[in-house]
């Protein structure tokens, strides 16, 4: 789904709505104003003509993509889309709006009825909604004076693009049209995205959800809030909403669209309202733990609930420190507002110092994961100072700690879309036997000595090395 277009207009500019609805019937033909950037075309304005009227639906299609279709074309088209509107009007319209509230009673054209206005768009455009739809031409230009929701003759995901739009048109009534403000676009994103769950859409294999998981599993790291329309966005914002509510409710979206706040400030008054001690930072980051480890029983909240969540195991940046020698490790990354990175460290023997600097000192939280030898997942937070530095020494390392990963998370409201970097430092002191020698534990026998092998033997031990840690689980390549 593509983000809506906005439009915000001072609540004294408004006039009233006329008091005669208009009657829509089937044959019925107008021209619409259309987002050019969407249409195919990326023409301005298209044709349509009505072929089905519902109780809460007036149903219109592109005239030139109609008038190409044979009778018996028409037919499947109609009784495909019968199917839509009647589960909009039995399923979608009342359940959605049981959960967020409603949309105007009433467009500018007097009519209850949502204009479904089906045209040829872009690949991946399924459907929008435009905001100047609400108001009158006098204050819009553009204005289609009706509500209205755009969707693709391509009729991809049809229900569940209705439900996501529908949420739009609710967001519109409640933040746009009640309180003159604009909700920030994740947070409309994310609570159009859930309601297609919801419903029951996203139960089946090859769900719309799974398509956006994937989305977030390829590019985890992709900032919640800033918004560029990609599907990396609608993956992030798919994974956390799913978290956001298996942890405290759908009520905490359907609270916060009724706060004349917005975006986190809207969901940090929530959680304050409902008595959680939690800040939305702290969410976040715990939201980035559980996208890695998943995991229930090292934390309540370092896990998904959501039975399509189950197998996030996100794949981190992997880190190698070699086996012998005293070891120092340098990583030097910038890290994008409401985002995080996961920095696995693996490899060296006994000791691991991790250093964390962050120089801009921007707000961040530092969790890291031991992942014990026996399986378990023991979670931590690296204590920062001040200036925004701090310092862990793990032991056991090769022995009890099988890798430790790293998960830097940038969450500050104060900062908009800006990026902070930050830096990473990895230590292995290997400790020496009394001869002097590096004292190495292989998990395998070996013929003779280290250092009596030839160059070959000991890559020949190094590839037999590479592959007991890879099966074990100790080192991702």
């Amino acid at each position: 789904m593509k983000s809506i277009k906005l439009l915000i207009i001072p609540l004294f500019l408004l006039v009233a709505y006329p008091v005669v609805a208009f009657g829509y019937e089937v044959g019925d033909t107008d021209t619409f104003f259309v987002d050019g950037s969407y249409s195919s075309n990326e023409s301005d304005s298209v044709a349509g003509e009505v072929i089905l009227t519902s109780q809460r639906t007036v149903l219109y299609i592109e005239s030139s993509f109609w008038n190409e279709k044979s009778e018996e074309e028409k037919e499947e088209i109609k009784e495909m889309l019968g199917d839509v509107v009647g589960e909009f009007d039995r399923k979608i319209y009342p359940d959605v709006t049981y959960a967020f509230g409603t949309e105007q009673y009433l467009g500018v054209d007097g009519s209850s009825k949502i204009t479904l206005f089906f045209h040829q768009t872009k690949s991946g455009v399924n459907g929008y909604t435009r905001n100047v739809d609400a108001y009158e031409k006098a204050v819009a230009p553009t204005s289609n004076e009706r509500k209205m929701i755009y969707m693709s003759t391509d009729f991809g995901w049809t229900k569940e693009t209705l439900a996501h739009e529908l949420v739009h048109l609710i967001t519109l009534n409640k933040k746009d049209l009640r309180y003159g403000t604009k909700e920030d676009t994740w947070l409309n994103e994310a609570r159009a995205e859930y309601a297609v769950t919801m419903l029951g859409y996203n139960d089946g294999d090859d769900s719309y959800l799974d398509s956006r998981i994937d989305s977030f599993i390829e590019r985890p790291h992709t900032s919640l809030t800033n918004w560029d329309n990609s599907n990396y966005n609608y993956g992030v914002v798919n994974a956390f909403v799913h978290y956001l509510v298996d942890h405290y409710g759908i009520r905490i979206l359907s609270n916060s669209l009724d706060s004349k706040k917005v975006g986190v400030e809207s969901i940090e008054e929530v959680l304050r309202n409902s008595g959680y001690k939690e800040t939305f930072a702290d969410v976040f980051t715990n939201w980035a733990i559980a996208s890695y480890i998943n995991d229930c029983s090292a934390g309540s909240k370092y896990c998904f609930k959501n039975e399509k969540l189950s197998k996030v195991f996100l794949v981190p940046f992997s880190n190698f420190l070699p086996f012998s020698g005293d070891n120092t490790l340098y990583t030097g990354q910038t890290l994008s507002n409401y985002s995080a990175h996961w920095q696995r460290y693996t490899g060296g023997k006994d000791t691991l110092t991790i250093k964390f600097s962050n120089p801009s000192s921007k707000i961040v939280n530092v969790p890291y994961i031991i992942k014990k030898t026996s399986g378990e997942n023991v979670v931590k937070f690296i204590p920062l100072n001040g200036n925004q530095e701090g310092e862990i020494i793990i032991s056991g390392v090769g022995s009890t700690v099988g890798y430790v990963t790293v998960i830097p998370v940038l969450a500050d409201s104060d900062m908009g879309q800006e990026s902070s970097f930050y830096s990473l430092t990895a230590q292995t002191f290997i400790r020496e036997n009394n001869n002097g020698d590096v004292d190495i534990e292989l998990p395998f026998e070996i013929d003779k000595p280290l250092n009596q092998m030839n160059k070959e033997e000991l890559l020949m031990v190094i590839i037999r090395l590479i592959i007991h840690l890879l099966m074990q689980g100790k080192l991702v390549i």
